[in-house]
Formats: structure tokens, sequence, C-alpha cells
């Protein structure tokens, strides 16, 4: 069950307004500290634990059915974020979100939301734990693509030396794949591209909509499970009703719940450090949880990973820390030149 991590599913900072949630001045600068620094370590140890949870589930309890998979996880998150935000009414509500506007805008975020969901992971079968994590950190190559054909954001010349770093790294680490299979590589572009078009629709179907981070996942979420079910009852029904699936989810509850649990605290946690520190410590989180993935598949599931597939990751996760900071400072400039250009006026 997936829960929408920072690297594939809602990025919080593409969620509108995401930094409007920072820590206030106020507040005690030792405790914020220590409570930034709990929160990164327990979002390394759940989004690192979700991931293998989900493989263990799909590949190793026997129960293929992707989107099932996925479905149950934004389910879980559906309801969550509706008691949480509707009943006990602790965040802040959404304003201006009718009918048309949810169906328009934020449906289709969401529907893409669980296609993503839906092909990360269908790589399970087709590629290891390790190239898995591997594939992703060149994000920031299909990212740029399609921001730049959108004509939503025009490059740096920095960004684009990191995207190309990054992209001659994940050329070398796929070179180096020994279990890299035509179906598993194209899954693995398909599953990156589908993610950079949902980052795309959500800067720019989503521009100018000031929410909460967690309900945007409200509104989200239900998008997602409805299309996943969808999928899943044309594509996987008929075999799970063939083969008893519903025996595995019986007789392993744990797992499943255990995974849809992880998904969502995954998510609060992005909040939390949102909060406590910022969108760009959460990107930085994701590039480190990397190798703590690759070297669990390493060791748990004894896959094995070439010195050049090794030396190839290394190059490509330079180039994602390189991306992240090439996009700061273009963001200070930016901002920067909007404070000045009241000034000249």
């Amino acid at each position: 069950m997936a829960g929408i991590p920072v690297s594939r599913h809602v990025s919080y900072s593409s969620v509108p307004n995401s930094e409007a949630f920072a820590p206030k001045s106020h507040e005690n600068p030792q405790r914020k500290l220590f409570g930034a620094l709990g929160a990164c370590l327990l979002w390394l140890t759940c989004s690192s634990s979700i991931i293998l949870v989900n493989k263990y589930i799909m590949v190793d309890l026997n129960f293929k059915y992707p989107m099932a998979v996925a479905a149950m996880g934004m389910g879980f998150a559906s309801v969550a974020t509706y008691v949480y935000c509707d009943l006990l009414k602790r965040v802040p509500p959404a304003v201006g979100i009718d009918t048309n506007f949810y169906w328009t805008r934020i449906f289709p975020v969401g529907a893409c939301q669980g296609l993503t969901l839906f092909l990360g992971n269908q790589m399970y079968f087709f590629l290891t734990v390790a190239f898995i994590e591997m594939s992703r950190a060149s994000l920031p190559v299909t990212t740029m693509v399609a921001l730049w054909l959108a004509r939503l954001e025009t490059p740096t010349s920095a960004v684009i030396r990191a995207v190309c770093l990054t992209a001659v790294g994940c050329g070398i680490a796929a070179y180096g794949e020994v279990h890299l299979t035509l179906v598993g590589a194209l899954l693995a572009a398909s599953n990156l591209t589908m993610e950079s078009v949902r980052l795309v629709m959500t800067q720019y179907l989503l521009v100018g909509c000031d929410m909460h981070p967690l309900q945007s996942l409200k509104y989200i979420a239900p998008a997602a499970t409805l299309t996943l079910l969808l999928g899943s009852a044309i594509r996987e029904y008929p075999s799970m009703v063939a083969n008893k699936a519903l025996s595995i989810v019986i007789s392993h509850p744990v797992y499943f719940l255990m995974a849809a649990v992880l998904g969502l605290v995954v998510n609060i946690l992005g909040v939390v450090i949102i909060k406590l520190s910022s969108a760009t410590t959460l990107k930085v989180l994701a590039a480190v949880r990397g190798p703590i993935v690759v070297m669990c598949g390493v060791m748990l599931f004894s896959e094995a990973v070439t010195v050049i597939e090794f030396a190839g990751y290394s190059i490509a996760l330079a180039g994602f820390i390189w991306y992240q900071y090439a996009l700061t400072q273009k963001a200070a400039a930016e901002a920067a030149a909007r404070l000045q250009s009241p000034q000249k006026a």
C-alpha cells in the first residue's frame, strides 16, 4: 500500500503555499530542532519500511495485485484525513473547493497519482528494490522536461547541468543492472513520466489553491482510490476471485494494515517536517533514503548490485542533490527579483 512520499507522490513542495506552514518565530528553537530531527529520522524509517513491506506483500505473499494494494492504502488515507480534517477539524478548512473545481482540477491530479502508484507497485515484479530506488534519482530529468514542455518553468543553466549529470549517472546504473529487462525498463520510464506529469498537473491546475497539505491529501486520495478501484475491478478482480486473494489478506492482516498506516504516517510526517523545517529538508531526506533502501534490498532480499551500478547511482545521487540546490538558488533569485521590482517601480 502506498502513501504519497515526497519523491513519488503528492510533493509537498508542489502543494500551493506549503511553506505557509513554516515554524513560527516564537517557538522554542531547541524544542523545534529536536522535533525536526525526530520527525526526519521517523520519516526515513517509515518511508523506507513501506517500500520493503509493499514488496513483501506483492512478491513474497504472492498478492500480485498492485492496483488493489495501492487502492487499500489510498482508501485508508482518504478515511483518516477525512476524520482528521472534517470531523476533528484539526486543520484549517479548504476555501473555494466546489464540485466543478474538484472534478476539473483536483480529480485529474488524483487520477494521475493513482496511475503513478500502480506503475510503482508493478515494478516490484520485474525489477529489484535496489534498482527501483536508483531509478527514482532520475525524476529531475523527466520533471524538468515536462515543466519545460508545459511552459511552466524555464530551467537555469545550473539546473540543466545538474539534470544532465543525473541522467548520465542513471544511464550508467541501468547499464550495470544485471537483472534489467525491457518490461522493467519500460515500467520504470512510465512511472517516472507519470510522476512528472502529476507534478506538472499539480502546478498548473492547483496554482493559487490555498489549503493545508493534509487537506490536499484529503481531496486527492479519494480520486486516486476511485481510479485504482476501477482499474483493479477491470484488470485484477477476476483473477483475485479465481485465486482467492482475499484469503491472503485474512491470513496476513498485519502486513496490509502496516502498509496502510506507514503510508499515512509518511504523509503526516512530511507535513510536520515542513512545519518544523522546510520543504527543501523533505527533498534532501528523499535523497538520503535512496542509499538506505538500496542497502536494505541487498541485505534483506539478497539483491546483487554491481560496481558499475553503484558508481552510476552515486553519480545520479550527486546530480539529484545538485539539482535540488540549483532549484533553491533559482527560487532565492526569483524572490529577490520580486522584492526589487516594487522598489524600482
